[in-house]
């Protein structure tokens, strides 16, 4: 076995069984997460102020990406936990704005020029995240924003897959090994 690199010492059914989980673990926490913010009841957080709801999410989103960094950095697989990491992190993200947006659209329906539903809140925040901006040409049902919204989650991780930080913690994770 290579210690500096125990992924190449796995069998070809180890690194599928990797892969699987690498994959199965933030698909089921996209899933758990975005089934809550469509089904559970809102109606009791509505006394929360959007700001500091606002605050709660980024503090929340903050500590769940210190501790998959550091998850990245003791992995024996820095590269592959780096990228389940990721998947991870950006539907928490999402998630938490879209309930800040619904929550804030809540409180008064002059905080958005349209009625806002929850799907149209995960699309406005899928759109300002995605900055892809507001033209002319818009979804307009939940539908088509359903549609819309996958697209982007899509051009998203693919410009994920490269962000600095995750890149950075997958080279100390390797260099941590070579030591």
């Amino acid at each position: 076995m290579d210690e500096r690199n125990p992924y190449s010492a796995l069998t070809d059914q180890q690194r599928r069984a990797l892969l699987r989980r690498a994959i199965a673990r933030p698909l089921v926490t996209a899933l758990v997460l975005t089934t809550v913010y469509f089904v559970v009841p809102m109606e009791d957080i509505r006394d929360i102020t959007t700001v500091a709801l606002l605050a709660l999410v980024l503090v929340v989103v903050g500590v769940v990406c210190v501790w998959q960094v550091v998850r990245v950095v003791r992995s024996d697989y820095p590269a592959v936990q780096a990228v389940e990491a990721l998947a991870a992190v950006i539907p928490a993200y999402l998630i938490g704005f879209s309930t800040v947006y619904y929550l804030a659209y809540a409180a008064s329906s002059q905080n958005f020029t349209e009625p806002v539903s929850r799907m149209g809140s995960l699309y406005f925040t899928m759109s300002v995240f995605a900055t892809v901006g507001f033209g002319d040409i818009a979804a307009s049902t939940d539908f088509t924003r359903a549609i819309v919204t996958v697209q982007m989650v899509c051009n998203l991780l693919i410009i994920a897959l490269g962000g600095r930080l995750f890149v950075a913690a997958i080279r100390r994770g390797q260099a941590r090994r070579k030591h």
